[in-house]
């Protein structure tokens, strides 16, 4: 089960001195465990009910304000200037919407103690939470030293091959990939970019969006359009296993076919800094498939808010390396709830590989090949297709490929169905000698691109999904296992009759309620010898009609 629940004020004892980043001048400061933040800053959220005295660069809050003068902040600035409050509390299947609108960064004296400085803030009481800024890492482990010939035996493994006899993408899904570097030159890369096409490169934001020249992408790390780094090949690998370009007479093709990608830069060769910022960037553009290889093993709430506001408010699959050492520690991004948690296998699907394993945990969704992969790369301005990457980094990016083709195939799929589609059509691979410690850790088992390719597409034979108005129906959770739950909003006291049909419009299940009331009625189904798959909810009454798509998973 996803890891949500660890104090915000773990590993606050600090151990290491300070050191820079000459790339943009950040002081980070390690922790107990080994991991850092930058030093000097705090993460806030404000609560709703303080949103009157919040301003882009003011929080005019008499108890917060002292405790700002106290610590002698330099000053405080919205995290995501551009997002507004949700304009209603839930989204269409039913799940509570995140505000993002209202958090802060607050910024102190280097030499201020971040944690004790939380603990004032939060004595407040006006505060959702306080937090330290949290570094992330890249999950990138190399197998060689040097490059060898390593053919992609992952498009066989996956049934890749198959899965494109039914799908090849759509250029208008757009996987965003946030990572440490990119060469967009790379002849895999340059036809696969979701190109911004409102602000070209001419020194101007013709967009007004607060990012000049960004027509290929962005630098949040640098905060410009330069996605470069010399020999760090790790974003250009990522890219090119989810999104390399196809039928191009060259040397790869990407999962995603074609499905486009976004690049993001969010770091340094070494050093995550703005993963969750990249993700925000990312949503906010219409990616429906957001990448993330990298992470660190610091819970934090701010990070879930991000998770929350991508696949809940923003309907996009958030995908997620597992962690690249020998560990069951929970990683985030991976091991928050509402992301898909990827570890890797090898070739023979084994996870105690020589030169693994990697991270497993009861958090992990699912594997895929993520030894000696073969991907797109370049080094000294020279263009590679064979060097063979290891980890978790190169697994996590193969099912963002494959949840860009379910997204194009079934566009009538929620985030939260994609992904369940994909861990419902994994092939077990708990079976494997190798693999039987580990049984429990390695999520539903090694992805399959074919198999989540057979459902019928989306149109239900004689019924069609009508729009809510306000919230007539809302059905949850979604997808579900032994029972469904729904509201139903009606105008006078009466009976309803309830229907579960399948694809073809068949009745599998159907009921009369009686003594309804006016207003909301809140009833629940048995799904008890239903199997898994996709289904219609459909409410009938004397003068409405209403249906909603509901996934079986799980069982």
């Amino acid at each position: 089960m996803k890891h949500y629940l660890l104090s915000i004020f773990s590993f606050c004892i600090l151990l290491a001195p300070t050191y820079l980043y000459a790339q943009d001048d950040m002081a980070l400061q390690m922790m107990e465990n080994g991991e850092e933040y930058i030093k000097g800053k705090v993460i806030l959220k404000v609560k709703p009910g303080y949103r009157s005295q919040c301003t882009f660069n003011s929080v005019d809050v008499l108890a917060l304000k002292a405790v700002f003068e106290g610590l002698k902040y330099k000053r405080i600035i919205k995290k995501f200037p551009n997002s507004q409050a949700p304009d209603r509390k839930y989204n269409d299947w039913g799940k509570e919407m995140v505000d993002i609108s209202l958090i802060y960064e607050l910024y102190l004296p280097l030499d201020a103690e971040v944690f004790k400085a939380v603990g004032q803030l939060m004595a407040t009481g006006v505060l959702e939470y306080a937090q330290a800024d949290y570094v992330s890492y890249p999950h990138y482990v190399p197998n060689d030293s040097h490059l060898n010939n390593v053919m992609p035996y992952h498009f066989d493994n996956i049934q890749a091959y198959q899965a494109w006899d039914s799908i090849q993408g759509d250029t208008n899904t757009i996987i965003g990939i946030t990572e440490t570097s990119f060469d967009l030159n790379h002849p895999e890369l340059i036809n696969q970019i979701q190109y911004n096409y409102a602000d070209p490169v001419n020194g101007t934001d013709d967009d007004n969006d607060g990012y000049t020249d960004n027509y290929a992408g962005w630098d949040l790390y640098d905060d410009d359009n330069n996605l470069f780094i010399n020999n760090d090949i790790h974003g250009t690998a990522v890219a090119g296993i989810a999104s390399a370009d196809v039928d191009n007479n060259v040397g790869y093709a990407g999962i995603g076919f074609n499905c486009r990608f976004m690049p993001v830069k969010v770091g340094n060769a070494s050093t995550i800094t703005k993963g969750y910022d990249g993700i925000v960037y990312c949503v906010d553009r219409g990616c429906k498939v957001v990448n993330c290889s990298w992470g660190n093993t610091t819970f934090n709430p701010l990070a879930q808010d991000i998770i929350d506001y991508a696949v809940i408010n923003n309907d996009a699959v958030v995908v997620a390396s597992a962690g690249n050492i020998d560990s069951t520690a929970y990683y985030y991004p991976a091991s928050y709830e509402y992301v898909l948690s990827v570890t890797s296998v090898d070739s023979d699907d084994k996870f105690n590989n020589p030169s693994g394993p990697h991270t497993r945990n009861d958090s992990v969704d699912l594997c895929a090949p993520g030894y000696g992969v073969y991907t797109t790369a370049t080094f000294g301005g020279v263009y590679y297709y064979s060097p063979p990457q290891g980890g978790t980094s190169m697994a996590a990016p193969i099912v963002s490929g494959l949840a860009g083709l379910i997204r194009s195939r079934y566009p009538c799929y929620n985030a939260i169905q994609v992904m369940d589609t994909i861990k419902a059509n994994t092939d077990i691979i708990d079976t494997i000698t190798d693999n039987i410690p580990f049984v429990g850790m390695l999520g539903t088992g090694r992805v399959n691109a074919y198999k989540p390719m057979l459902a019928p597409p989306c149109m239900l034979v004689g019924e069609v999904e009508k729009e809510r108005q306000s919230s007539e129906l809302i059905v949850y959770p979604n997808p579900a296992n032994d029972r469904v739950n729904f509201n139903i909003y009606i105008q006078q006291e009466g009976m309803i009759t309830v229907r579960l049909l399948n694809y073809l419009g068949q009745d599998i299940y159907s009921e009369q309620r009686t003594n309804l009331i006016p207003g909301e009625n809140r009833l629940s189904l048995s799904l008890n010898g239903i199997s898994n798959g996709t289904y219609f909810v459909q409410v009938l009454g004397d003068e409405f009609s209403y249906s909603r798509k509901l996934i079986i998973a799980g069982k």
